[in-house]
């Protein structure tokens, strides 16, 4: 599925009702070639404008997992400072602790709490618009702190009344394999929307 098919997609109004989701569960993978990074980000931001225009007219959240990570580190106490300061600080002195503590931070439920707060706070703010999706996407920087699936696994609980539409670096058939070099695990119940 290219970009612009991508899009007829998601301009559907049939398939932007989350109901409408394969198993009940509206999580949805895009998985494309890693090295079309940034043309990709663009297109993103490009999509989520071209569906708030007034013939679609869809409030679209797009997250980048990366910069929320760093926003709830800043957002962390850690005695005097936040905790992204306080790794900044470390990280030369002492990298392999400062690992440890990022992979704990970025796989803590209060990560999750934090992404599902984003995204129930644009709901309810958004109240007098049609919202549809949340695009993800940012896994490539926040490897390998976070894994997608991990992510997802854990996120389930919380996804509903909107369809999660993730942009993932790498292959998403036969298996996850972020940037076409680190297998990672399927979730059976993401629906594909591009085929390699």
């Amino acid at each position: 599925m290219t970009i612009a098919e991508l899009y007829a997609k998601l301009a559907n109004k049939d398939f932007q009702d989350y109901n409408t989701a394969k198993l009940f569960w509206p999580v949805y993978m895009y998985g494309y070639d890693p090295k079309d990074e940034y043309k990709i980000r663009q297109e993103i931001l490009d999509i989520r404008d071209r569906l708030h225009r007034p013939n679609t007219y869809l409030n679209v959240l797009t997250l980048d997992v990366f910069e929320e990570f760093l926003a709830f580190l800043d957002a962390s106490s850690f005695g005097k400072k936040n905790k992204l300061e306080f790794y900044l600080e470390n990280e030369s002195s002492k990298p392999d602790k400062v690992h440890q503590a990022l992979l704990k931070d970025a796989n803590d439920a209060k990560f999750q709490e934090w992404i599902h707060k984003r995204i129930s706070n644009h709901l309810e703010a958004s109240e007098k618009f049609e919202v549809a999706y949340v695009f993800l996407y940012g896994w490539g920087a926040i490897f390998p702190y976070l894994r997608t699936s991990k992510f997802l696994n854990n996120f389930e609980k919380n996804v509903g009344k909107y369809k999660l539409i993730v942009f993932y670096p790498g292959k998403v058939k036969p298996r996850y394999n972020l940037f076409g070099l680190v297998n990672d695990e399927n979730l059976y119940r993401a629906t594909t929307l591009i085929n390699e």
